[in-house]
């Protein structure tokens, strides 16, 4: 099993169980486009109209009064010159009622993953802004700001950046889990 299959299997496994043995409120999947790459390309020759997916799986915990903690895998894929994909964790909390009852909620996050591209295998940080608008209580629209440590920058174009993503997507809730 290469290794990025194995960091796959370790953190959907790393999830569930947590998932089943703390959980208290809901476990989401949502799926992100980074709208600022499709529409307007970056300047590194990756053009408008390029694919950037982000898929997550997320767990919330109880709400409190002004929020829950939330913390979660996620899989990035694009299609760039040579095949770009990241695999990684994060933590969060997800501020409720930002608004006064407009269904918004605000979650910043940190994270760590791994890159995969051009056969090298290398850590990355990352920190992200989500603000969610719930449609209704399965579905909700999602725009997610993220800054991510891109190693691999450095080992293609021997300078270390952190790039900006602006992600468009849609949540859903998978299901909640039942209380021992």
């Amino acid at each position: 099993m290469n290794i990025k299959k194995s960091y796959l299997l370790l953190s959907l496994l790393f999830a569930f169980n947590s998932i089943q043995n703390f959980s208290q409120n809901s476990v989401n999947f949502s799926f992100h486009q980074d709208f600022k790459l499709l529409a307007l390309g970056d300047d590194l020759g990756n053009r408008a109209g390029t694919f950037n997916f982000l898929g997550r799986l997320k767990y919330e915990a109880q709400a409190g009064k002004i929020g829950y903690y939330v913390f979660g895998t996620e899989y990035e894929e694009a299609i760039l010159s040579t095949k770009y994909s990241r695999l990684g964790g994060f933590l969060g909390y997800s501020f409720m009622d930002v608004f006064n009852n407009y269904n918004i909620h605000i979650t910043p996050t940190i994270g760590y993953g791994k890159i995969f591209r051009a056969g090298t295998n290398l850590n990355s940080w990352s920190g992200a802004v989500e603000f969610q608008y719930f449609i209704n209580d399965k579905i909700r629209v999602s725009l997610l700001n993220q800054v991510t440590q891109r190693t691999d920058l450095e080992f293609l174009y021997d300078d270390l950046k952190y790039r900006y993503s602006f992600f468009l997507g849609v949540e859903f809730k998978l299901f909640t889990p039942k209380k021992n």
